[in-house]
């Protein structure tokens, strides 16, 4: 069923009320409210939400924190607004489903949700200066690139983009390359990524990314770059993952190890690898 043909939240009593007893702002309060019937259900993704000033006028409280707190949701990526239709909810953000040093696809798929990956390159390209002294190897040598298009439910959630020296790939643009390129690395060449160095920062989108991810040019994403090396101890990757941040978020989780600070990105473990990486 589309979102048009949904029903709209009508009854006559919402499941939640303003606590006028409360220090907290109306527009703080509303949008607690709301993500909570987003997050335990009481919405359903793609369900239409009643009109701002309906939601005023049953709450008690004027129109202003109302629009504040949808706007709030939506530009954290939990609603999304369209011109004469309304407001609707979006699929929830994948939250602890990134893993360390594994399969990006088989991350995905934890989520219980349809994952597809789409080739968009697969070429040999002469390294520039800082993708060679990334993997140290020669400006200009010859390095295998690797692009893809990652879908989660049908939708495009996020643009991968790898290169690694094409002495080490060998035969892979042969293989099937919508499957996880670490098995495939590790099943054909014995390469088993162990460490890798990541950067995570807010970007904007732009026009080659916009087409690709369905967002517009400018919307913020989400972007992964990483140097991981082998069981000896050589780079075999720069990668760069470009994730929607209206479907992501990244949860960091630190335990003390001897003295030493053990970080892990993602789903947590009782014996956390000390290198994470998300691929």
């Amino acid at each position: 069923m589309s979102p048009s043909e949904l029903p709209d939240s009508s009854s006559d009593q919402l499941p939640f009320a303003i606590d006028r007893g409360s220090a907290l702002p109306y527009h703080e309060q509303v949008y607690r409210l709301l993500l909570e019937e987003i997050m335990s259900g009481g919405f359903t993704p793609g369900e239409k939400l009643l009109q701002e000033k309906e939601y005023a006028a049953r709450l008690g409280v004027s129109l202003a924190p109302v629009r504040q707190a949808i706007l709030a949701l939506t530009k954290d990526g939990y609603l999304t607004r369209t011109r004469g239709r309304g407001t609707f909810v979006r699929e929830v953000k994948v939250a602890n489903k990134i893993q360390l040093l594994s399969s990006f696809t088989a991350a995905l798929e934890a989520t219980g949700l349809p994952v597809a990956m789409r080739v968009l390159t697969a070429e040999t390209v002469p390294a520039s200066e800082a993708k060679g002294g990334a993997l140290q190897v020669p400006v200009g040598a010859e390095l295998f690139h690797l692009r893809r298009l990652a879908f989660l439910a049908g939708e495009a959630v996020a643009l991968l983009s790898a290169f690694l020296p094409a002495e080490l790939c060998q035969g892979l643009t042969e293989a099937d390359l919508s499957s996880s390129l670490y098995q495939l690395l590790e099943q054909r060449h014995g390469t088993v990524m162990t460490s890798a160095t990541n950067t995570i920062e807010v970007v904007r989108a732009r026009p080659k990314h916009s087409s690709h991810l369905q967002v517009p040019v400018g919307e913020a994403l989400l972007r992964v770059e990483a140097i991981t090396c082998d069981q000896h101890r050589t780079p075999i990757e720069f990668s760069q993952v470009l994730y929607r941040a209206d479907r992501f978020r990244f949860e960091i989780e630190s335990h003390r190890r001897d003295r030493h600070i053990q970080h892990v990105v993602g789903e947590a473990h009782s014996d956390p690898p000390t290198a994470p990486t998300i691929h």
